[in-house]
């Protein structure tokens, strides 16, 4: 087809349609972005239309279908339904969900329709044979081929306009914005494979709430066969809330701040553990005084070595350059506290004349300079807010941010996305950090599934930063994880001797951060890997962690556990920050938080129902906190009438108010 005969722009969800079906039949086998790039008014109609008529034969082929939390009301969850529930609506109500996604995990799919992912909403389908079977486990690298693989004939996209308001005049360019991350690579290979034979269609859909990039992410607006731009019915961008940071996220988040080296390159994924890395590494330049406070009360050099070796305890001069699959929201605020500030440049030679100091881009007038960018992202997903500043960037720092392929951040030897010794120049003293459920005394690392075969999320990239801090020269691999996880009511350790299901294997160990500090696991022997893990394990912990390593012959017989490592204590960890938070540092949002001041204050009381009601112990305790409690006093009554729960009106309301009384005690309001 000729390139002036695209796009075909269309303003309602079935017209799209009817053009898909035009184009390539009944049999479709639909690729969407992983998060916030799924087209929700198209894919819905595709999906209402595929319901109708059971000659559609649909298959959906995703990562991360985003939707709403559901609620289900019982005794139980009353509290937690009358919390949760407003705060759902305020934030999902003006979004339409994904129908199938909804219906995926009401197990309502219609039999010509099914759904595979290769990357989970962490825990939604633990439970879900179907989708554990339909579940296709790929590295993000190797995602591109396998889709190819899957037949994918249709492949639609969220869409940015270069204006913030349509215009008369079509506009020559679409931007992928939140999701070149696979797209970009795929429709350029599905388009040079097309055939009259073997026909495709490439999907817009506009929202003007998109933020806008250009670069690798820009494309012109005949690269699709049809767009679908309907301004009315925009809606919101899909937010993730902000997590609370916790007093153990918070050190986790410090030690790898130490561990950062002023002029290198960050990776970081979402969640309360990357926030904590963000706000400590923002502390370490803004205020390098309480920063440095912390960092001697740990005795930081003292007992971890490896931050002398490769870290830094100064502000950052050079500044940091962001490589990241995932641009979290944290990268801006680096960009706003003046720390995500060394441009690269797509040149080589260039770069490493910079890199060798012969070369100062702020002074040199070589139009290739012109080209620098601070942030390399393959997709971002975030809290509204993030949303926000996204959309309130200046020109100049757009142009800083470059959206681009994933196979381009993930891949370092792949030459068919970019140029090896361009990566390696730019991607100098990486520091590639990700979370972990689990890691084993040998240093395998479990993120993504148990050992029973379940799939708790996916591998997503980790694998490929892992190996990548393997391969560049000054490169570390950084592994965050809680030291231990309460569930049922009980706690159990996070490093454990063995387990049967690993996402890293134990070749690529390299270094592993809980709240009690550094394991540094590169080039040592087993015994030294065993030995570190354990130092940085829960000391309730560690007795059985050695005997374990002992009875296998890993660790020697005559070891004893020295002294200042047996303080790994949840009051110990409490201890180190109580000065320091007294003083407004380190709170639980340092970057704000969807909650109101009341939800705040409900929180805490709402967490302490919630750990105890895990065993039947601890339901007896409330149980008889609650018949005890005593009447609500003035100050509760604003947070009584956020939970409707001035006037109880029958029993399960009665009990609930009672219980939350009680809750509110115990947690001091």
């Amino acid at each position: 087809m000729a390139t002036t005969d695209r796009p075909r722009r269309v303003s309602t969800a079935s017209v799209s349609v009817d053009e898909v079906i035009q184009r390539v039949g009944k049999d479709i086998v639909l690729g969407l972005p992983l998060g916030l790039g799924k087209p929700i008014h198209f894919t819905n109609a595709l999906y209402q239309r595929a319901m109708k008529d059971p000659s559609i034969q649909l298959h959906i082929v995703t990562a991360l279908s985003l939707v709403p939390p559901k609620l289900k009301k019982g005794a139980a969850t009353e509290l937690e339904y009358r919390f949760k529930l407003p705060i759902i609506e305020r934030l999902y109500a003006d979004i339409p969900e994904l129908d199938y996604a909804r219906d995926v995990r009401d197990r309502a799919l219609p039999d010509n329709v099914k759904v595979s992912e290769f990357f989970f909403q962490a825990g939604d389908f633990l439970h879900h044979d179907e989708q554990q079977r339909r579940y296709i486990c790929t590295n993000y690298t190797h995602a591109l081929r396998d889709l190819q693989a899957l037949g994918i004939n249709v492949v639609a996209q969220l869409l940015a306009s270069p204006e913030a308001h349509p215009s008369e005049e079509p506009p020559a360019q679409f931007s992928l914005s939140c999701n070149p991350d696979l797209s970009l690579d795929l429709f350029r290979a599905l388009r040079a494979a097309e055939t009259k034979g073997n026909p495709v269609a490439l999907v817009g859909e506009v929202n003007q709430h998109l933020p806008f990039f250009g670069h690798d992410a820009a494309l012109p607006a005949e690269t699709f066969d049809v767009v679908l731009q309907q301004p009315e019915d925009d809606y919101a961008l899909f937010p993730v809330p902000q997590n609370a940071i916790s007093a153990q996220d918070h050190l986790i988040g410090f030690y790898a701040s130490t561990l950062l080296k002023d002029g290198g390159t960050l990776q970081v994924g979402i969640g309360s553990l990357g926030s904590a890395l963000i706000y400590s590494t923002c502390l370490r330049h803004q205020d390098n005084h309480a920063w440095q406070t912390l960092f001697r009360a740990l005795r930081v050099d003292e007992r971890f070595p490896v931050v002398g070796r490769i870290g830094g305890n100064k502000p950052f001069k050079n500044g940091l350059y962001g490589c990241s699959e995932m641009m979290v929201d944290g990268f801006i605020y680096l960009l706003e506290a003046g720390i995500l500030k060394r441009k690269v440049y797509p040149d080589a030679v260039l770069q490493e004349q910079i890199n060798a100091g012969e070369l100062e881009p702020q002074s040199d007038d070589d139009p290739r300079l012109q080209q620098g960018v601070v942030m390399h992202g393959g997709f971002f997903l975030g809290p509204a807010r993030f949303y926000e500043k996204l959309n309130e960037l200046s020109d100049e720092q757009r142009q800083l941010i470059c959206m681009t392929s994933v196979n381009f951040i993930n891949n370092l030897t792949n030459h068919r996305f970019g140029d090896q010794r361009l990566k390696v120049a730019q991607r100098q003293h990486s520091r590639f950090i990700n979370s972990a459920m689990q890691c084993t005394l040998n240093g395998a690392v479990v993120s993504d599934g148990l050992e029973d075969g379940r799939v708790l999320s996916g591998v997503g990239g980790q694998y490929n930063f892992v190996s990548m801090a393997h391969e560049l020269p000054g490169a570390r691999s950084i592994i965050t994880l809680r030291a231990t996880r309460t569930s049922h009511g009980k706690t159990r350790s996070t490093i454990v001797f063995s387990y049967g299901h690993c996402t890293i294997p134990r070749h690529l160990r390299d270094i592993v951060i809980t709240e009690y500090g550094i394991a540094d696991l590169r080039g040592k022997n087993d015994e030294q890997v065993y030995l570190e893990l354990i130092r940085i394990a829960d000391s309730r912990f560690q007795s059985d962690l050695l005997k374990q390593a002992q009875d296998a012959g890993k660790v020697a017989p005559d070891f004893r556990l020295p002294q200042d490592w047996q303080n790994n204590t949840p009051q110990a960890v409490q201890g180190a920050l109580q000065a320091l938070q007294t003083k407004g540092l380190f709170p639980a949002f340092p970057y704000g938080t969807e909650l109101n001041d009341t939800e705040r204050t409900l929180k805490p009381a709402l967490e302490y129902v919630q750990s105890l009601a895990a065993t039947i112990r601890g339901k007896l305790k409330l149980l008889g906190q609650a018949l005890l409690a005593g009447g609500a006093r003035p100050a509760d009554r604003v947070l009584l009438q956020r939970m409707q729960l001035e006037h109880p009106r029958s029993p399960a309301s009665w009990f609930a108010r009672r219980l939350l009384r009680a809750a509110l005690k115990h947690t001091g309001h």
